[in-house]
């Protein structure tokens, strides 16, 4: 193994210096690419205006007055709720599906228009230019862009809906809820968002390939990580076509530096910064400096990761549980039959993975609106929704009934009952409005440790604290 790492060290400075010389001069990728199917996508509509509300239709119901928030339930016949999602394609199409039909089949006779964006930041931008009076009442974007969307304007305290005895979720339906996904909205009676499509950050792995080159199990300790990708590479060195590649593909996704930052012991506490200069960051990135400059790891002039898995170039690499349909096509391209999976990041402790995503929050206005748009979220989180939820967007559910309801989607896409199984062992990602600024730093900081050839991980981390703690200064 010994002679293994310096065969790699040797040629992967040269490797890493060829690659500083690609990317500087913006040369096409050496490797062969293959062209990604593309998805047909519906027209984004635009948040407009609406002057003429829906006409209101008697409903019959014994439903009392909730004293609580002063509204009778018979004044929410004809109230519009206005659904705004950064989703767009078939995503949008199952939202616009679920809320045509809490529109047929609410007792209440409220009705739900949604409207998709092409990403959070449309979505952002989209809803800043609507005036004061025409704001969606529901909105799903990651809580770090809230106070950018609000600029100032109340969002509702949802901790009186939930718990509320008649509109709330009962007890049993409490529980029910996956803890990890509750513990960051909820803080001294104050919720201002709720979870609602989470999606995890892993690592694909491929299993008979890993078996092939001696390991019977995948890498879940450092150790194993480190031999497993160090091996991986080596064997491709003995083709000159694929020199330099082989273990994990390098990704410098926000989302995956946290990932691998929380697996060495990392936190995050709520109001704090999200510094990494300290133990677990100098860990994290030390280690993963180290097995880059032993050649084990590498950065890939192509960013579609998937193709580099499908063609053996790349043991490992990481990716969200809604790239799982899309890595079934590249093998079926690729014509490879190998067994992969998913796992977590591992670290001193054991594995961990990330969990993030849009939350629900809804726009202070009038109480019967509130309440209406309380009732959507509500159906939205029912196992029901939430099952639908999954099979189109391969998130994870909130609510761990909704599993029962997947048997079906489980057998189909073993990888990602694989990522379910993996919750226990979740944390989520800051959402803070700090962690917007943070993250792309991070990012840059992530690149200059693995390119360095030194290895001097606490100098750049202290620089990347010094420049996040300026950020949040000059945003208030």
């Amino acid at each position: 193994m010994q002679d293994r790492l310096q065969y790699l060290r040797k040629n992967g400075l040269a490797c890493m210096l060829l690659v500083l010389f690609v990317l500087a001069s913006c040369s096409p990728n050496v490797f062969p690419e293959i062209a990604e199917p593309t998805s047909t996508q519906i027209q984004v509509n635009t948040l407009v205006h609406t002057a003429t509300p829906a006409p209101k239709t008697p409903t019959a119901t014994s439903t009392p007055i909730l004293a609580a928030m002063d509204v009778d339930p018979d004044e929410l016949a004809g109230v519009i709720v206005r659904f705004a999602h950064p989703w767009v394609g078939e995503k949008a199409e199952m939202l616009e599906r679920l809320a045509r039909e809490f529109t047929k089949t609410n007792p209440w006779g409220i009705h739900v228009q949604a409207y998709p964006h092409g990403g959070e930041t449309a979505l952002v931008n989209s809803v800043m230019q609507l005036p004061d009076d025409d704001l969606p009442t529901v909105i799903a974007v990651p809580a770090y862009l809230r106070s950018e969307l609000m600029n100032g304007k109340p969002a509702v305290n949802l901790h009186a809906y939930f718990n509320h005895p008649d509109w709330g979720f009962s007890l049993e339906e409490r529980e029910d809820f996956t803890p990890v996904f509750l513990t960051s909205f909820d803080a001294e009676d104050q919720v201002s968002t709720l979870p609602f499509a989470p999606q995890a950050t892993v690592l694909f792995y491929n299993r008979s390939w890993g078996q092939a080159l001696g390991f019977p199990e995948a890498p879940h300790d450092l150790d194993a990580f480190r031999t497993q990708n160090c091996e991986a590479t080596f064997t491709n060195w003995q083709d000159a076509a694929k020199g330099g590649t082989g273990g994990w593909v390098i990704n410098l996704d926000a989302r995956v530096l946290v990932s691998w930052y929380y697996a060495f012991g990392g936190t995050f506490s709520k109001g704090e910064e999200p510094l990494f200069n300290n133990l677990a960051g100098r860990d994290a990135f030390g280690y993963l400096w180290e097995i880059k400059n032993q050649g084990c790891i590498w950065f890939a002039l192509n960013p579609n990761h998937q193709a580099y898995f499908a063609d053996r170039l790349a043991l490992l690499y990481a990716g969200q549980l809604d790239q799982i349909p899309t890595q079934m096509g590249w093998m079926e391209t690729a014509g490879n039959e190998d067994d992969w999976t998913v796992i977590g990041f591992p670290g001193p402790a054991g594995e961990q993975i990330l969990v993030e995503g849009p939350e629900l929050f809804i726009m202070a206005g009038a109480p019967e609106n509130e309440l209406a748009a309380w009732l959507f979220i509500k159906y939205l989180l029912a196992p029901e929704a939430q099952a639908k939820l999954v099979e189109s967007l391969f998130t994870l559910p909130v609510r761990e009934s909704a599993l029962e309801l997947l048997t079906k989607f489980k057998t189909d896409y073993p990888q990602w009952e694989q990522g379910t199984a993996l919750v226990d062992t979740a944390n989520v990602l800051p959402v803070s409005e700090a962690w917007g600024l943070a993250q792309w730093p991070l990012q840059d900081a992530a690149n200059r440790i693995l390119q360095d050839e030194n290895g001097d991980v606490s100098s750049y981390l202290a620089q990347l604290d010094a420049l996040i703690l300026d950020l949040i200064d000059s945003s208030q």
